[in-house]
């Protein structure tokens, strides 16, 4: 065993002392706290920007510019080859002394800055060689995983994470003293040219204390990527090569002494590439939908955004809160290992080489084991306050209440062809919002599809605040046959009694299909939807007839329905058309009765519904059940019947009875249930929990 003992001492070494190339700090520079104030709200162009402005004028803390001695030695077959270089002691930051922000930012950014500095980044071995002889050895601190992770509030939070904990060295580590372990590097490596697609970002590092270290070598995100642990550490091209001035791409390109800075091999391209224009980012993702495929999957169909490498798919359970599901190549995928009978949410962005798209709007959908009957298709994309495109919540929470899985897309889907709007599908649930005029409540396009689903007998719901506006008050001659024809309705008022931000209530109508649900409020801008000034005063038209009106106004009216067969149609179709935003409707409560009365109608239920817990002389317990459920009802009750509908909309339990019935429900799986009861001339409605 050969034994080699490092002499460092006895070696002629350059030893004076070597500094960062940067201008002195201007005292009128921004200090850290005040750069944050900048650019919090700046888009990554301009962030990095403001960015390299700073850094480049050198507003930097001086302790920065002092760098830090780094040696290594590899033996090449008759002798040692050593080798001196220095980096900056922590990541680039701006600021002062004592008042600095670390400041996360892209390969092109970071190589930019290195290019000015006279600098390179560091590779995989020179970030473990920097680790190994780091002063101040923090403890990685990471946030979860979000997509807020690429955004300043982030990088701001984990900042104050890092500056408490460095605080804790002092004042026997001062500022200054070469730290590890705040932040992953951003490095040079073979992977930023050979890992597909192109224009990579390479991170490695994030030591722990112990030597050890959280992220391998990993190219997975594109160059226009930085989140809060990125960090840029410079290290100095100038090197020293047994005591002679040599350059680093010199020694990463040579094959006898690559291993100095390198364990990946030769780097003969020892940099980011930043002379080539990137292409523009894609634009927003406007056409995709999410259909049922099983019980434990989903199936996501997009159209094709020009320019698009990828699409980054966010899922959730709540509408809300998203986190990175992956990333998919194609236009057709499947979303996997689903929980059945659970509502996902998603939404998308397109990628390149030059950067991400805005999100799509949201979309959702249940993975179920049998076809859905029920659509949603969002047409408000319209930007305007109070938009959050993820109005699918509120739809959809009240489908699923009533018991139904559903699908759902964008308008967009619709109009190109993605999907199609015909028998198979059962009902369907139109958001408008306030599309109106700006944005084309439904296009040409949009109404003969429209036309030849409801003369094909389909059912459909539509609600929003400036479709009578748009259509019949200001629309064209077609736009107002349309709305007359297949919306059933004629425009009156844009707002009741002409009052626009003055009334926000509406009331049944008695022998209609609201029935029972007394007065609904819908939002004034307090309560956490959108302000509806302008929901459309509409009458009834063409054999519909009204079903809601505004409280307090005689013929005033907020909706209608109809049954019947449509101008060119065969089959029977209905309608229900809302001049409220439904998603505006509140309560939470409200907005279910309203869904539940509406697909009620669609089903053909008879509209006297009463509730069961209301009802002194009907009981059915234990609710939730597990072996067996009981239903009684008064003495000499002839021609009872009992449906079990499971959350598909499929009848899984019928049953006649006189005054009392147990039901065996072992057999069902655990989920949501509706029983009716055919009791009289009533149809008694309940939800039933199987554990």
């Amino acid at each position: 065993m050969r034994l080699f003992i490092y002499i460092f001492f006895l070696l002629p070494f350059i030893t004076n002392a070597q500094t960062l190339n940067l201008p002195p700090r201007n005292p009128s520079a921004p200090t850290g706290t005040e750069f944050i104030d900048i650019i919090l709200n700046l888009s990554l162009e301009d962030r990095e920007d403001e960015i390299l402005n700073e850094i480049s004028s050198g507003n930097i803390p001086d302790f920065y510019r002092n760098l830090i001695l780094i040696r290594d030695s590899i033996w090449n077959g008759s002798s040692y080859n050593y080798l001196e270089y220095y980096v900056i002691p922590d990541y680039l930051a701006v600021g002062t002394d004592t008042n600095f922000f670390l400041c996360p930012m892209t390969p092109i950014l970071g190589q930019k800055i290195a290019d000015t500095t006279d600098c390179i980044l560091p590779t995989r071995k020179m970030v473990d060689r920097i680790a190994a002889n780091s002063t101040v050895k923090m403890q990685p601190q990471s946030i979860p995983p979000s997509p807020d992770m690429i955004t300043v509030p982030i990088f701001v939070q984990h900042d104050t994470l890092v500056q408490n904990q460095r605080v804790t060295f002092l004042p026997g580590l001062p500022y200054g003293e070469l730290t590890s372990g705040d932040k992953k590097d951003v490095v040079i490596s073979n992977l930023i040219y050979t890992s597909p697609p192109p224009r990579r970002v390479v991170i490695y590092g994030w030591h722990y204390p112990n030597g050890s270290n959280i992220q391998p070598l990993y190219a997975g995100h594109i160059d226009t990527y930085a989140d809060y642990s990125h960090g840029i550490r410079l290290v100095q091209k100038e090197m020293f090569l047994d005591g002679v001035p040599t350059q680093a791409e010199d020694i990463l390109s040579s094959t006898s002494l690559y291993s100095l800075l390198s364990d990946e091999g030769v780097i003969n391209v020892p940099r980011y590439p930043i002379d080539e224009a990137l292409p523009s980012p894609p634009t927003q993702l406007k056409s995709f939908c999410v259909l049922n495929n099983s019980s434990t999957s989903l199936q996501i169909k997009l159209n094709t955004v020009s320019g698009a490498d990828s699409y980054d798919v966010y899922k959730s359970t709540d509408g809300t809160n998203f986190s990175l599901h992956g990333n998919y190549t194609t236009t057709n995928f499947t979303v996997t290992g689903l929980t059945t009978n659970i509502i996902y949410y998603f939404k998308i962005k397109a990628k390149n080489t030059g950067g991400s798209s805005p999100f799509s709007e949201v979309l959702a959908a249940v993975p179920s084991s049998s076809a859905h009957r029920m659509y949603i298709i969002n047409g408000f994309d319209r930007a305007t306050t109070g938009n959050t495109y993820n109005f699918i919540r509120q739809h959809g929470s009240a489908v699923y209440n009533y018991g139904l899985a559903f699908s759902s897309a964008t308008n967009d889907a619709v109009t190109n062809g993605l999907i199609t709007l015909n028998s198979s599908i059962e009902m369907v649930d139109y958001i408008l919002g306030e599309e109106s005029t700006a944005d084309e409540t439904f296009s040409n396009i949009e109404q003969t599809h429209i036309k030849n689903y409801l003369d094909g007998g389909g059912k459909l719901f539509v609600s929003g605040a400036e479709i009578g506006w748009d259509l019949d008050h200001l629309g064209s001659v077609s736009d107002s046959t349309f709305y007359a024809d297949y919306l059933k309705a004629q425009y009156i008022y844009d707002a009741p009694n002409d009052l626009s931000a003055t009334y926000y209530s509406a009331d049944e109508i008695l022998g209609n299909i609201f029935q029972g649900i007394g007065t609904v409020n819908f939002d004034n801008g307090t309560n956490g939807i959108y302000n509806v000034k302008y929901p459309d005063v509409i009458s009834p038209l063409n054999g519909s007839s009204p079903c809601m009106q505004y409280s307090g106004l005689s013929n005033q009216y907020a909706a209608v329905r109809f049954e019947g067969v449509f101008p060119n149609g065969t089959n029977t179709g209905k309608l229900v058309n809302i001049g409220i935003p439904f998603e505006t409707f509140y309560p939470e409560s409200k907005r279910f009765e309203i869904m539940s009365d509406v697909i009620t109608f669609f089903e053909a239920i008879p509209t006297q519904i009463e509730n069961i817990e209301n009802n002194a002389n009907l009981r059915i317990y234990p609710n939730p059940a597990q072996d067996y459920v009981i239903i009684e009802l008064p003495n000499n009750n002839t021609n009872t019947s009992i449906d079990v509908i499971d959350a598909l909309g499929k009848t899984v339990i019928q049953s006649k009875m006189t005054d009392y019935q147990k039901i065996n429900t072992s057999i069902l799986k655990s989920g949501i249930y509706t029983v009716i009861i055919k009791y009289k001339d009533s149809i008694l409605r309940e939800k039933m929990v199987k554990n």
